[in-house]
């Protein structure tokens, strides 16, 4: 293997050999079934994303004609749906469909039509999530997430002088 583009979370270096796809983005698949997003940057070929097969998903919100598809593919990746917090982000994906069903936390499942892989379907699904869901940019923080605005006040009880004993 030539030099790795990185490494997938079971240790194995992703090279080319195992590559599909063309362009500034190629899909990777790992030994262990992980797929990484690779990305042609500034700096050369580097992993993006990683995609952790899952043997089911929640089956709430996804369509069934995915769900039965018999070359149905199930992932999760992680991305922070609000604020810094990673959430999982499930992926639902048929090859011969070329379609894929994205679903993140308690939203919706956005289709995607027209996916070659479940890393095109995760890079055209992040770009429609980041064009709709822009944070205000006067706060400088995503509008679901309360900006932090340091400590509050905290109450300072004193002990109340103790009634003098009745004479």
């Amino acid at each position: 293997m030539s030099k790795p583009v990185g490494f997938c979370d079971c240790g194995t270096g992703l090279g080319f050999e195992m590559t599909a796809g063309s362009g500034a983005n190629r899909e990777i698949r790992c030994a262990c079934g992980r797929l990484h997003d690779v990305a042609l940057l500034a700096a050369g070929w580097s992993a993006v994303a990683q995609l952790t097969p899952e043997r089911s998903v929640p089956v709430a919100g996804f369509s069934r004609e995915l769900r039965a598809a018999p070359d149905a593919e199930r992932f999760w990746f992680s991305f922070p749906l609000r604020g810094d917090v990673a959430l999982p982000v499930h992926i639902l994906f048929s090859a011969a469909a070329r379609t894929a069903e994205v679903k993140g936390a308690d939203l919706k499942v956005h289709r995607v039509d027209g996916a070659g892989s479940a890393t095109d379907a995760r890079r055209q699904w992040v770009a429609w999530w980041q064009s709709t869901h822009r944070p205000h940019r006067s706060r400088g923080s995503s509008p679901l997430v309360p900006r932090r605005v340091g400590r509050l006040p905290v109450l300072l009880l004193h002990k109340r002088p103790a009634p003098a004993a009745i004479r």
